[in-house]
């Protein structure tokens, strides 16, 4: 019995002894997994190596070992900066290759001082992620399969520079607003870093006096926002995790998060797998709206595609100070979240986060191919056909109807021409993304773009689900077939038949082109050929040259070639069929390849006749794809092209026939009548390769149907673009590509281009030229956020620390201040009122001047009558909704100076010629000469540009309206205002570059302006209430009393990218239209 006892007594210590050792054992009789794991940390201040510490311990804790089988080691298993080593020798760089490490991990980037390690924020900081760095992660995730990238806080904010900013942010697939931002519990601690402090004083002018809880916001413009526990509910920044982060995760998180983080967002939203939410009351949610600031956003973000997956950590999650030494334990990390609760963000949070990802979310390869598939035909490789109304394409070896959803895309950005071909391989990955994700499957380009164009696509192509496909444009020397007249002629044809080689070439990625003006060169090594979805060659053909060319060489037979040949074609048909002949006949014996055929054609140069098109020219020539045929020995296809938009040319509104049609949605349609009349016409599939409408402040044409060539928000243009393509799948086309996919800086419009400065185009936005603004991608003024959103909030002026130009803090009515200024799309000014006003009642006129020696000295206001010892070149008025615009001296009226004294359009005014007249005009735009149709006249058309539109101007908001003018706070105490370069006769702000006295000097002249010399008097009922400068006793404002606003000249623009509001809207109708709906 008594040995019984023994054994039990011995038996019970052993289970103790067991129990109590568990953790360690059970660690052991684990298996070990080996993981490449790749740290980058540049922030090592001291031996603690806190930034990777935490990384290093889960690895080790999970039994993630190196390829030798050994642990990781936070002392020497990272590169980046280490104070342990000889000053020469303590930043380490990346391998060059990186093809064996299966996990990047970024941790702090920023870097260190490079006198005194323990410093941050100071001059001499050493850091930042290098581009160098970054090209080789980029290559290392893009060339080998199966990686993951995990970056965190301080990865691209400051000191990183732009371009590596730029190309880390599209491989994770989100934006960074500039914002970063942290929260403290107590703002009297030593916490709060002393740059915080110093930058607050300077900025506001203050000490720093805060007690209790706060949030400080810093941008990267310098700007700070502190939110007290006045603007604060209690409890710190929540961090939680999504649906899709609790299934990653294995289980839901939620913890307070005490440290920084900076503000992004997610390119999709379903990639998001936690936010934050930070801890602000009803005033510290009005505080970052005015900021354009979101009270929730992305605290973890996942990317994933078939090559590659990505995450991002919105803060210093791997920074922990206490790492325990012991990690060969099981359990411990659910002991120390237990105990921690909320209060340790590392063990509760990161730990469970990076234990998930580990085990469930490192990338895993996709075998599925989703790569285009290609066919051979009699030893000829084809990835497309067509049927008689469809491009076809190969999925699983199944010939297979494709509903073309495209868009078109430029060759430039701003600050650059066409000719200098400046986007660059990352701008061109991102955009592809971007259109990926609009649910697009083509693009078309109209001419050779540089080498990064063809490595992007071919990269995105790697990792995207479905493919991207391309149609290549080959262009034609527009200006030497014009000055020729004969699409024959040796200079024209030998020119469009090396482009047509070199695009060959280039597209099987095999071509080294010698650099030469306007045109693309380098080595193009990326064979992109089983993405190409069709060959589309030439320009909009001018009519006539096709009717000279037609008459020049009447006795050219049909044409007979191999792949093509005519039947009853005119000349110029029979010479585009045989560059097409010729092309096909080029990549098949050089490459063995086909590719579907196609031609540019318009309108313009349709088949059809037009008998309500007032301009002849519109309707003279005709080049007619049913003439064209393919041989049997082509395979690959053919199809018929058009450029197809609802309001050119002129006979679209006019014809009686159209205003009848109903189109399948149930709506009458001028353009649905014209497509259904020429899909009707045609024998052979036809695509429409533009369609679309701009999303811009200045008109051009109008539209019976309210499509209109400018003067459309973008809720307007999106909502027109998603009509226009459902009725060219309705009437059976192939597809349609939307044009355009940028913004074009460099474009002129008929009515504005001898109003501005063709050199200099580029550099500025000219919001009344709506040929600039066709594109779901805007170029926004600003390097991060345009620095002003007209919405009526003072914020972002604050922001900028603008002081007034002018301020009268004693006045008890009228105006209080007055701001000013500018960026690359138009002057700003904000005007502040001691009282809520009444825009029925008050009135507010700025006198601007701009050109010295001219414009009005007596103005005439609603009830008054005020006198000026400078010009007045501009009256902007601001009243009601109905009653608000800018006028100009009748004198510098370029409108009437151009349609009445030169063109004789208009009646020319005898006064408009005299300076100081008394007389302002209304700012207007030609929209149409005087139009004859068969039966009736259509006089001269034009419409005033100068009305100002009341709304909000800042994308962030519900109400958004880009056609915005003015908006009104909801106290009615301020009102801001943008007013357009164009408006103020400006021909190019970045060189203050101005019209001049146009009766002396004519449209064509310009001079330097000193800036804007600035006014403003304010009206309620039947007085004047206030004034700056002040008015004198005879009702006369003196120029000496006046002020100036200049501007800094620039040589390239600031801008960023912002995908319009059209984008979603056109995005949702890819989706929803398909073939057989």
């Amino acid at each position: 019995m008594k040995w019984n006892k023994s054994i039990i007594f011995f038996l019970l210590i052993l289970f103790v002894v067991g129990l109590l050792t568990s953790p360690f054992w059970l660690w052991q009789l684990k298996h070990s997994k080996e993981l490449n794991v790749l740290i980058m940390d540049k922030t090592v201040s001291d031996s603690s190596y806190r930034e990777h510490a935490g990384l290093i311990w889960v690895l080790n804790n999970q039994k993630y070992v190196k390829t030798n089988h050994a642990p990781y080691s936070k002392q020497r298993d990272y590169v980046g900066f280490n104070p342990l080593k000889e000053k020469h020798k303590q930043l380490t760089h990346l391998p060059k290759d990186l093809s064996s490490y299966d996990v990047i991990y970024m941790t702090d980037q920023y870097g260190i001082d490079k006198k005194d390690a323990s410093r941050i924020n100071s001059k001499h900081m050493e850091g930042g992620l290098a581009l160098e760095d970054v090209e080789r992660v980029e290559s290392a995730l893009l060339q080998n399969t199966n990686k993951t990238l995990i970056a965190e806080f301080n990865t691209f904010a400051d000191p990183t520079s732009d371009q590596a900013r730029e190309k880390i942010t599209n491989l994770l697939q989100l934006s960074w607003s500039g914002w970063i931002g942290r929260y403290f519990s107590d703002m009297e601690s030593e916490e709060i870093p002393i740059w915080v402090k110093e930058r607050y004083e300077r900025i506001y002018d203050d000490k720093w006096s805060f007690k209790g809880s706060g949030l400080i916001l810093i941008n990267s413009d310098d700007h700070l926002i502190v939110l007290s526990d006045q603007e604060l509910n209690s409890g710190a920044v929540q961090f939680s995790t999504t649906d899709k982060g609790k299934g990653l995760f294995n289980q839901p998180i939620i913890s307070n998060y005490g440290y920084w983080f900076d503000i992004v967002a997610a390119k999709d939203k379903t990639d998001i797998l936690a936010t934050y939410t930070l801890p602000v009351n009803k005033k510290g949610k009005a505080v970052l709206s005015e900021y354009g600031l979101p009270r929730q956003f992305p605290a973890v973000i996942q990317y994933k595609n078939k090559q590659y997956t990505s995450y991002y950590f919105a803060g210093d999650y791997a920074d922990e100070a206490e790492v325990p030494a012991i990690y060969k334990t099981v359990g411990l990390d659910m002991w120390k979240s237990s105990i921690t609760y909320r209060h340790s963000f590392y063990w509760n949070s990161y730990v469970p986060i990076m234990k998930g990802i580990l085990k469930n979310g490192l990338h895993a390869e996709d075998h599925a191919s989703t790569n285009a598939e290609i066919t051979t035909v009699n030893h000829l490789k084809i990835n497309t056909k067509t049927d008689d109304t469809y491009i076809q394409v190969l999925k699983d070896n199944k010939w297979t109807n494709l509903l073309v959803k495209g868009v078109n895309m430029g060759i430039a950005k701003p600050g650059s021409f066409p000719g200098e071909t400046a986007i660059t391989k990352d701008e061109y990955f991102r955009w592809f993304k971007d259109i990926g994700a609009l649910h697009a499957n083509a693009i078309r380009v109209y001419t050779l773009h540089p080498p990064a164009f063809y490595q992007a696509l071919y990269e995105y192509n790697q990792l995207a689900e479905e493919p991207l496909y391309l149609f290549h444009g080959a262009w034609i020397n527009e200006e030497t077939l014009l000055d020729k007249q004969d699409a024959y002629a040796k200079e024209v044809d030998n020119d469009f038949d090396r482009e047509l080689k070199n695009m060959i070439d280039i597209i099987h990625g095999n071509a080294s082109i010698a650099a030469a003006p306007g045109h693309a060169s380098g080595e193009y090594t990326y064979d992109i050929s089983k993405y190409v979805l069709g060959i589309m060659i030439g320009i909009e053909w001018d009519p006539e040259v096709v009717k000279n060319t037609n008459e020049k060489h009447k006795r050219i037979a049909s044409y007979d070639g191999t792949y093509f040949e005519t039947k009853d074609a005119s000349p110029f048909e029979s010479w585009l069929a045989q560059k097409m002949d010729e092309t096909v006949k080029y990549e098949v014996d050089k490459y063995d390849w086909q590719h579907t055929m196609s031609f540019t054609n318009w309108v313009t140069t349709d088949l059809l006749k037009h008998r309500y098109e007032p301009n002849p020219k519109e309707d003279m020539a005709i080049v007619n794809p049913n003439h064209i045929k393919t041989t049997e020995n082509f395979h690959a296809g053919f199809l018929a092209s058009y450029h197809v938009y609802p309001y050119y040319p002129d006979f679209l509104n006019y014809e009686p026939a159209y205003k009848s049609y109903i189109n399948k949605q149930g709506k009458q349609s001028n353009y649905g009548a014209y497509l259904q009349e020429l899909r009707e016409a045609h024998d052979m599939p036809v695509l429409i390769a533009e369609f679309g409408v701009p999303a811009a402040r200045g008109k051009t044409h109008e539209n019976v149907n309210g499509m209109t060539q400018g003067f459309l928000s973008e809720q307007e243009q999106g909502n027109f673009d998603k009509e226009m393509f459902q009725m060219i799948v309705d009437e059976n086309y192939a597809g349609g590509l939307l044009f355009a996919w940028q913004d074009e800086w460099f474009k002129r419009t008929w009515n504005t281009m001898d109003y501005d400065n063709p050199d200099r185009r580029p550099y500025w936005s000219n919001l009344q030229t709506n040929e600039q603004h066709f594109g779901l991608l805007s170029f926004d003024p600003g390097k991060y956020e345009s620095p002003i959103y007209i919405d009526g909030k003072k914020k972002d002026w604050e922001k900028l620390g603008i002081s007034p130009l002018y301020e009268d803090r004693m006045t008890q009515k009228g105006i209080k201040s007055i701001y000013v200024t500018s960026d690359e799309q138009q002057v700003n000014l904000r005007i502040d009122y001691q009282q809520p006003i009444d825009l029925q009642t008050d009135t507010t006129y700025l006198l601007l001047n701009t050109i010295e020696k001219q414009g009005q000295q007596t103005i005439s206001l609603k009830n008054e009558t005020i006198k000026s010892t400078f010009g007045a070149d501009f009256l902007v008025k601001i009243a009601n909704e109905h009653n608000s615009q800018i006028l100009v001296d009748s004198y510098y009226d370029s409108f009437h100076y151009h349609y009445g004294s030169i063109l004789h359009m208009i009646r020319e005014e005898a006064y408009a010629k005299k300076k100081d007249n008394g007389v302002f005009h209304p700012i207007r735009l030609t929209l149409n000469k005087e139009l004859e149709l068969p039966d009736t006249k259509i006089p001269f058309q034009s419409y005033i540009t100068g009305q100002l539109l009341f709304g909000n101007g800042n994308p962030a908001s519900k109400e958004f309206n880009s056609l915005t003018d003015i908006s009104v706070s909801k106290d009615k105490k301020t009102i801001e205002v943008r007013i357009p370069w164009a408006l103020l006769n400006i021909k190019d702000p970045s060189r203050k570059e101005i019209m001049a006295d146009l009766w002396q000097k004519g449209l064509e002249e310009s001079v330097q302006a000193k800036g804007i010399q600035i006014a403003a008097v304010m009206e309620r009922e039947k007085e004047i209430i206030s004034s700056f400068p002040k008015l004198n006793r005879y009702n006369e404002i003196l120029a000496a009393d006046t002020k100036w606003y200049t501007w800094e000249e620039w040589e390239m623009p600031a801008y960023h990218e912002r995908l319009r509001a059209s984008y979603y809207l056109l995005k949702d109708a890819f989706s929803e239209i398909n073939l057989g709906d």
